[in-house]
């Protein structure tokens, strides 16, 4: 008996390995979308790591790290702008993030205020001081006796002069405005702060366009200028080109410092990731607004405002000085009123006895000049004490005017003392960093 044998036709096993071929393919494509979305959380949390730490960085040491030459993570800053994350410098403990890119902007300066290289250690801040008075004005007896001079500048009293950071001698003049050499006997550090890298990115934040030759990334057909970024690889070589970094973020050089942009879209030819922080976004994040609002302008209108209350003082002194001088004049006119007055009785006894004389003669006809007489002589004693007591009360306004001259001249000297001490405090501010 012939026995029926049935198996599979060639249609049957085509369709199922075709179906097979679907399923492994669909696993294989979820497989790597899994991974990139693990490779890509794992890279953003490093990303954000090394973003956080180079913000403490500035904080601690009043600049930004420069790039490492190589994965192994030191920095180097004779690098340039662009390298790898100095993640050692850092005290990161993730030596994966050596594997990612980092650019630092670096625009150097020989004027100090003017300097925006973030990965350098200057003291950049050096507002305007108003000059004390030198030598310390005196209240003499005459007027406009050592004023408080004018804010000129001179090797004395240099305007705008890098400080030293000393308490004992905050103005040194051997401290220039690029701390070259460093001020004598006192750490450079001590004279810089964040407050210089404030005025560093607020400076650099007019360059909305990045400069050519310094750090930008590729945004809208231009380059806009950042702070720092720092770019990670996708998981796969999506450009083909056998660095595992995709476009910009693969050619970046110090010659040509440009990344990609954030925002860059994830396409079949780029898979990286990119973090970027703008000069301004740096400026808000370091709380600069408030800090360098107070150190350029609070602390030093204060000083200025001293300076021209003193000033307003020693004019007023002089005005008293003046008012005194006046009432000193008054006390001669008084006395020469006392003088007068005495000459005009003098000249009525004459005419007194000179009346007597010829109602004598004239047998008493002429008796009623005596009477004249008398009332000349009357009236000359009224005008003398009329002018005594004038001279009372000039000689008492006089004295009250030289009273408070001389008790105001000692408000004068504590203003000048007063002035000395807020321009000195803010000048220690600023080289010490408050």
């Amino acid at each position: 008996m012939k026995r029926l044998q049935r198996g599979f036709s060639l249609v049957e096993l085509s369709v199922a390995l075709l179906a097979l071929g679907i399923v492994l393919l669909g696993a294989v494509v979820f497989w790597q979308l899994s991974e990139r979305q693990r490779v890509s959380t794992r890279q953003m949390d490093t990303q954000v790591q090394v973003r956080e730490a180079v913000i403490g960085f500035v904080h601690a040491n009043f600049r930004m790290p420069c790039p490492a030459l190589d994965t192994l993570g030191t920095e180097n800053c004779g690098a340039g702008q662009v390298g790898y994350v100095p993640w050692r410098t850092l005290g990161l403990p993730r030596p994966e993030a050596g594997q990612l890119r980092y650019g630092v902007y670096r625009q150097a300066s020989a004027t100090a205020h003017e300097d925006r290289d973030l990965a350098v250690l200057k003291d950049r801040m050096n507002p305007l001081r108003v000059a004390t008075p030198s030598p310390r004005p005196q209240n003499n007896t005459a007027p406009n006796g050592q004023l408080p001079p004018l804010p000129v500048a001179s090797a004395a009293n240099p305007l705008g002069a890098t400080q030293s950071g000393s308490f004992s001698d905050p103005l040194s003049g051997s401290c220039d405005a690029s701390n070259g050499p460093p001020c004598p006997a006192t750490p450079v550090g001590s004279a810089t702060n964040l407050i210089d890298v404030c005025l560093a990115l607020n400076t650099a934040s007019d360059n909305i366009v990045a400069p050519a030759g310094n750090l930008g990334v590729n945004a809208r057909g231009s380059r806009q200028a950042v702070a720092f970024v720092i770019a990670a690889p996708g998981m796969l070589n999506a450009s083909g080109t056998g660095n595992r970094f995709d476009g910009a973020n693969g050619t970046a050089t110090n010659a040509s410092p440009t990344f990609e942009s954030p925002s860059t879209l994830i396409t079949n030819n780029y898979d990286d990731q990119v973090i970027s922080v703008s000069h301004s976004e740096l400026f808000s994040q370091l709380h600069c607004g408030a800090a360098l609002s107070a150190a350029m302008h609070a602390h030093f209108n204060a000083a200025t405002s001293a300076f021209v209350l003193e000033r307003a003082l020693y004019d007023y002194r002089d005005q008293l000085y003046v008012a005194w001088k006046l009432a000193d004049a008054d006390v001669f006119a008084a006395a020469a009123g006392v003088a007068s007055a005495a000459s005009a009785i003098l000249d009525a006894a004459k005419e007194m006895v000179s009346a007597t004389a010829d109602t004598t003669m004239s047998a008493g006809a002429r008796s009623f000049q005596i009477g004249l007489a008398a009332a000349g002589i009357a009236t000359a004693a009224l005008a003398a004490a009329a002018a005594g007591y004038a001279q009372y009360d000039a000689i008492a306004s006089r004295d009250e005017a030289w009273d408070v001259w001389e008790d105001f001249a000692t408000r004068t000297t504590a203003a000048t003392d007063l002035s000395i001490s807020i321009n000195r405090n803010a000048l220690i501010g600023d080289a010490i960093g408050y």
